[in-house]
């Protein structure tokens, strides 16, 4: 699992690197931890205007927005965003995975994720500055 996705994230990370500013990098962990500035962010960026709404999204569904009731992804869709995810994997990959991680993804160290703990912090993802620290890397 984690060397497909390493090759196709590598993939990705490369073409938008090339695209530069055609592309907005989206760090799971900061959207979850700072909502409203990565929703800003991201919404600046495709150049639509802000509403709070994308702070209630789960209000709309099924009355202004409707989705695919087949999509994989609709279930979590409809949830208030929320921050379980980010541990929810603690304890799910067996040590011989984790001790071998940054060999089988190396791309995890190269995006800033502390590949050497078992339950890392993210507290970095929610830093004011994160984005310019990632950048000057």
């Amino acid at each position: 699992m984690f060397k497909t996705w390493n090759i196709q994230f590598t993939r990705m990370f490369n073409e938008c690197e090339r695209m530069k500013e055609a592309c907005l990098k989206v760090y799971y962990e900061r959207l979850v931890q700072q909502t409203a500035k990565e929703a800003r962010r991201i919404l600046k960026f495709l150049g639509v205007p802000w509403s709070e709404d994308v702070l209630r999204h789960q209000d709309k569904i099924g009355k202004e927005v409707k989705l695919n009731p087949i999509e994989y992804s609709t279930s979590q869709v409809k949830e208030k965003i929320y921050k379980k995810a980010l541990t929810s994997w603690f304890g799910y990959f067996p040590d011989n995975i984790l001790n071998d991680i940054n060999t089988i993804a190396p791309m995890l160290r190269q995006l800033g994720y502390d590949t050497s703990a078992r339950k890392p912090s993210y507290a970095k993802f929610a830093e004011d500055d994160f984005y310019e620290k990632w950048n000057n890397k």
